[in-house]
């Protein structure tokens, strides 16, 4: 049941046995009765009040420390993290106990080696007594660069995710830090896809994955003709740069700004669907009721949208860079977290009330690894921290490719001007 509906309840129970025993003064002492009937006077002016700001006075159980439970937080967090609709919870994304085992690892980056592909060696005529030739069975090794963030929220920002409608104060704060740890993982994911496509350089510019990069754009895109602009058939010859290897991106996503999204629907190339039914491509079922996730589609592949996705032409306008990914390129671990308030660890979500001040803060760090298919991290324009900021991860010199081909990675991209 809400805490607050108990309260609320407790409050209406006080308030009767006050007045049964004021009618019983009332009989026998009619001075006591007028000032009781003060005393309940001024309470429930400060109950109203306290309700109305969602504090409730002399309750120690409502605030932040009192609520403080690091096991109850942790897995509330995470679960919220890794359940919200959202491009990190997506099947773009593959997290697995492995991965988290890399995370917790020591090192600023992780090794993942893989056997190189085989499909595309040719076989030979079999000729009588003759051995066959053999063929090379190679392999790679991938190089992830390992991620230490930190976060503090501060108690202005608390008063104000405190309590919510029917929900918690725990349920409140987490809902909240998930999301912005959602926010801060995209963010770290595109950084890293404008880094291997090497999204600042000139039309044809190197990238890591250069070879699956269709630009149409100018750097002078002030005024772009159609064949500069976001429409089906430049999408087609996107998802063209994959060859036969094209069909590996279905079911997958596609991420884009507002304005490249604006631009499809005004074509009509959107279509929506609710979160319960992904599979689909075309609108369907009752319309959504408040508060229900909707998902949209372009060509089959579900819509993101981010406002990073855009730089200035070099000249003039505005470049557009669209990604489009198949399921499970890129590859997520995250180190178990514990109570920073015993344990100090890079890992960690931790407390600190600070009474001289009244503020309440809480931190959290998180180490956690976030890499994309068939790349390897150098670092070869350096770094300077203990671990990759999003503006290093975005720069094209620290990545190169390790598998074979660029196709084979699973993801390609799109520059338009509009």
């Amino acid at each position: 049941m809400n805490l607050n509906l108990l309260k609320s309840i407790a409050r209406v129970a006080v308030f009767a046995v006050a007045i049964v025993l004021l009618s019983l003064l009332a009989m026998c002492k009619p001075t006591l009765f007028f000032m009781g009937l003060l005393v309940i006077a001024t309470f429930a002016g400060k109950w109203r009040l306290s309700a109305r700001l969602g504090v409730y006075p002399n309750a120690a159980g409502t605030n932040i420390a009192s609520l403080w439970t690091p096991d109850i937080w942790i897995r509330g967090l995470n679960e919220k993290m890794n359940t919200m609709p959202s491009l990190i919870s997506s099947n773009i994304v593959k997290r697995t106990p492995e991965f988290d085992a890399l995370a917790a690892g020591g090192g600023v980056t992780a090794n993942v080696p893989y056997f190189r592909d085989i499909t595309d060696q040719a076989d030979n005529v079999q000729a009588e007594g003759v051995q066959p030739q053999l063929q090379a069975l190679g392999s790679g090794k991938q190089i992830a660069p390992m991620m230490n963030r930190e976060s503090g929220l501060g108690a202005t920002a608390l008063a104000a995710v405190v309590i919510g409608a029917g929900e918690t104060p725990v349920e409140g704060i987490t809902s909240q830090l998930a999301v912005r740890r959602q926010k801060q993982r995209q963010v770290t994911l595109l950084s890293i896809c404008r880094g291997i496509f090497g999204f600042n350089s000139a039309p044809g510019g190197a990238g890591a994955l250069a070879a699956v990069r269709n630009d149409v754009f100018l750097e002078a895109g002030a005024n772009p003709a159609a064949n500069q602009l976001i429409n089906p058939f430049v999408f087609a010859d996107t998802i063209a740069k994959l060859g036969e290897l094209a069909d590996t991106t279905l079911g997958g996503g596609i991420a884009m700004h507002p304005i490249i999204r604006a631009a499809l629907i005004k074509q009509d190339q959107i279509s929506f669907t609710h979160y319960s039914l992904q599979s689909g491509t075309v609108l369907t079922g009752p319309a959504p009721k408040p508060g229900e996730a909707v998902v949209e589609y372009y060509k089959g592949y579900r819509v993101f949208v981010s406002n990073l996705l855009f730089r200035a032409g070099a000249q003039n306008g505005y470049v557009f860079d669209t990604y489009v990914f198949a399921p499970g390129v890129f590859a997520w671990g995250e180190k178990p977290q514990v109570d920073g308030t015993q344990i100090v660890d890079v890992a960690s979500l931790s407390y600190f009330n600070d009474n001289r001040i009244n503020q309440s803060e809480i931190y959290d760090r998180s180490r956690f690894l976030l890499h994309p298919n068939g790349l390897r991290w150098t670092g070869q324009a350096g770094i300077a921290g203990q671990s990759p900021a999003n503006s290093e991860l975005i720069n094209a010199a620290n990545w190169t490719l390790d598998y074979t081909t660029a196709d084979r990675v699973g993801i390609v991209s799109l520059r338009t001007n509009g």
